[in-house]
């Protein structure tokens, strides 16, 4: 059962308001699973623990009620406008020395990839934990300036958006293609909202055939999208944004300017584009911090797995493969054996995917884990074959075994 956050008055002085951010926070799922909240809890842990007074040293155990409370972390951040926990140290390093905070983190930090938190125009400190957080979806971008105002959409040029970045425009945060209507504009939409110094997204490059990404852009911003999530007079093949809520669509068309040059490939046009946004006003954005947390808390329902070897080793009841690259030929022999050793079937091809359509559509393979399998090995046997280096089955690329290996038998 979650406990309500206290009055500040009945907490202890130098503790209260820290304690009060993250009992706040500890009531957000998203929380409980982020190294913001983590941090601020060890941290709260430590100064309390060696504070002089006693009604303070008596806090500890509920820091260790919320320590017990926490989930396995997911994310280090996920870059919330709100962050009850940088929040948390923010408050305890104000009032106990022990607490060192690290806003800035160091210039690697920020050349792989961080941001650092703005400050609001109540001059409070930043967010120290956002440092690392952005951008916090997967996709084929470049980060640039982190200070920068103007993201670069290059479509479906990737070399573009690298020569982009590569140029050292202080206006551009980051550069990055998308090819897709649907899921490649929604992860374009989210990391840009997750960084609110972001207010113009330059489009250029050239599109997709058949997807118009640049078109779904342009009528998402003018227009939104309807109750199934379709982006309005787009004339783009799918313009659905299932991972989009009505709430992202709005702060997204509320907090980006577009600029359209869908077409343009030439470096000097588009830089003197993001330039020309880095100077010119914007409107200043009137999201709701609550209406934030809500959007932010959308992120959080989304399920992160790590990657493990399976439990236990199951034998496909259809047999087993042998992969074998004829480099002579330039052609990968799949020979495909019943469990007891007989040899029953040999597919011939160049082509990975097409061998592998073929065992699976003659029987030969009924485990999904198997077909997994099947599949990785010959995408391995077909790029030995076409780099010119050694392929060896369950073996990384070009580093012969030194011994057989039975995971031949999945």
């Amino acid at each position: 059962m979650s406990q309500a956050p206290d009055t500040i008055e009945s907490l202890p002085f130098r503790a209260a308001q820290a304690l009060n951010e993250i009992a706040r926070g500890m009531e957000l799922k998203k929380c409980r699973k982020c190294g913001c909240m983590k941090d601020a809890l060890d941290q709260a842990e430590r100064a309390f623990e060696s504070a002089e007074e006693s009604e303070i040293r008596s806090l500890v155990p509920r820091i260790a009620v919320y320590q017990a409370r926490m989930q396995p972390l997911v994310y280090d951040c996920i870059g919330c406008k709100k962050c009850w926990g940088a929040d948390a140290t923010i408050e305890l390093a104000n009032n106990f020395d022990e607490v060192e905070l690290d806003i800035c983190g160091n210039e690697d930090e920020h050349a792989s990839g961080g941001i650092q938190s703005a400050i609001g125009s109540s001059n409070r400190s930043a967010h120290a934990s956002t440092v690392a957080a952005w951008p916090p979806h997967p996709g084929d971008y470049v980060v640039g300036n982190a200070e920068g105002t103007v993201a670069i959409c290059t479509l479906s040029n990737r070399d573009l958006a690298v020569r982009v970045t590569a140029a050292g425009e202080p206006a551009v945060a980051i550069a990055g293609r998308c090819d897709t209507e649907n899921i490649g504009v929604e992860k374009v939409v989210l990391n840009l909202l997750a960084n609110p110094r972001i207010r113009w997204l330059v489009i250029c490059g050239t599109e997709a055939k058949g997807h118009r990404a640049g078109d779904a852009f342009l009528r998402l911003k003018e227009r939104g999208v309807d109750a199934d999530m379709r982006v309005l007079e787009s004339a783009s093949w799918r313009p659905i944004l299932k991972n989009l809520t009505l709430l992202d669509v709005a702060q997204f068309r509320q907090q980006i300017e577009e600029v359209n040059l869908i077409g343009v490939t030439e470096l000097e046009s588009i830089l003197a584009a993001a330039r020309e946004c880095a100077n010119r006003p914007v409107q200043a954005s009137t999201a709701d911090p609550a209406e934030t947390d809500c959007r932010n808390d959308t992120l959080a329902a989304i399920e992160y797995i790590p990657a493990k070897a399976p439990k236990q080793l199951r034998l496909d009841r259809a047999g087993f493969f042998i992969v074998l690259p004829q480099p002579q030929k330039r052609l990968i022999v799949c020979e495909h054996y019943e469990n007891n050793g007989r040899l029953a079937h040999v597919i011939e091809g160049r082509q990975a995917a097409l061998i592998a359509a073929t065992a699976v559509e003659r029987g030969f393979v009924t485990q999904l884990d198997h077909a997994a399998y099947l599949g990785r090995e010959l995408a391995k046997a077909e790029a030995a074959l076409s780099n010119g280096i050694t392929y060896e089955q369950d073996a990384a690329l070009g580093v012969p075994k030194e011994s057989d290996c039975q995971c031949t038998k999945t």
